[in-house]
């Protein structure tokens, strides 16, 4: 992460919005980090960004395009860049809670102490918020119920359940939700994808989970680069206390991206010897590839006694520590009270 400022300019004319940026770019410690028309910024799918700064247009002050702006920003500051920079304007925007009022074209030296000030403070009152945890979750091979575990999991910790499987199991058509927007939507963001744009994709549940939808489309976990991938992870955990991702079997750049950044990855096997050797390969992959050892655990699913492999068997066969075991019949489980081993599950996951 660089250690400029990134200043967003939002404005619905384009001679003006350039004006700003070409002060930005001048100007010591900040830089553009891109410019949206008022509807597009207000949608909620805008970059990351330390400050967005409100310019004025035809039809709309700075000021009037503010007030909305602070509404949907998530708690990123507002700096009103406006032609009349009088007192009025000033009370204005403090008004409907701007954290400062340029003149245009701004001062190069003004705006540089606007950002400073408006980012600090957001920095601070951050810093103060406890981050949520992010729980990767893949599985050994297809149909191992990596799906309805982590739907299991994500609905008895009301927690955000961010679909990035592939196939044609579609967690939103599964659930029953009808969200407005898929991952498909902020997949030119990569790195940029910042907090406010991942709220804007989360649709609600009626039993309190939220899910971030992928495309409909079977081949969507194509459109998650690595660098989307780790800052999912990295946004999720000031959207929601508890993520969980749903990615599938353990293979891509996009699974490794999302399990090296996450606090804990979840490998789901089942209690038979293919898919218990398929576990060993992929935990085996996971190691070479960076993913933190201590931080993968194994998830037994469709567990029964008498089965032709022991609990400590499987462990030793994959060399990951089980850390949970799901009996047969017991996922998908019906909505209510969750089952007391996805209870367990979710009190190591958050402990």
């Amino acid at each position: 992460m660089s250690a400029e400022r990134r200043c967003l300019v939002v404005g619905g004319d384009p001679a003006v919005a350039a004006g700003v940026v070409a002060v930005i770019e001048s100007a010591p410690g900040l830089v553009c980090g891109g410019v949206l028309e008022p509807a597009a910024a207000i949608s909620g799918l805008r970059p990351i960004c330390d400050v967005i700064v409100a310019c004025d247009a035809a039809g709309q002050t700075a000021i009037e395009l503010a007030a909305p702006l602070i509404r949907t920003c998530g708690g990123v500051p507002v700096i009103v860049a406006t032609a009349a920079p009088d007192i009025g304007a000033h009370r204005a925007a403090l008004a409907v809670g701007a954290r400062g009022v340029l003149g245009l074209p701004p001062d190069a030296d003004e705006l540089v102490r606007s950002v400073g000030s408006a980012a600090g403070a957001r920095l601070a009152q951050e810093s103060r918020k406890q981050a949520g945890r992010v729980v990767a979750i893949c599985g050994a091979k297809g149909g191992c119920g990596v799906s309805a575990l982590a739907t299991g999991v994500a609905r008895a910790g009301s927690g955000l359940l961010i679909d990035m499987a592939g196939g044609f199991d579609d967690a939103a058509q599964r659930l029953g939700c009808a969200p407005r927007r898929s991952l498909a939507d902020v997949a030119g963001l990569d790195d940029a994808l910042s907090a406010d744009a991942l709220r804007s994709l989360v649709c609600t549940h009626p039993d309190g989970m939220q899910l971030v939808a992928r495309s409909p489309d079977p081949g969507a976990t194509e459109m998650v680069s690595a660098d989307l991938a780790r800052a999912l992870v990295r946004e999720s955990r000031a959207v929601a206390a508890l993520t969980l991702t749903d990615l599938g079997v353990a293979t891509g750049e996009h699974t490794l991206a999302v399990a090296t950044s996450a606090d804990r990855s979840l490998l789901v096997a089942t209690p038979h010897p293919a898919v218990v050797d398929c576990a060993a390969r992929a935990a085996s992959w996971l190691d070479r590839r960076g993913v933190p050892g201590g931080s993968v655990g194994l998830v037994v699913n469709r567990w029964s006694r008498g089965g032709e492999m022991s609990l400590r068997g499987i462990e030793r066969a994959v060399g990951v520590p089980v850390v949970s075991v799901v009996r047969e019949g017991v996922l998908p489980g019906p909505e209510g009270r969750p089952h007391p081993a996805v209870a367990e599950l979710l009190g190591e996951l958050v402990a």
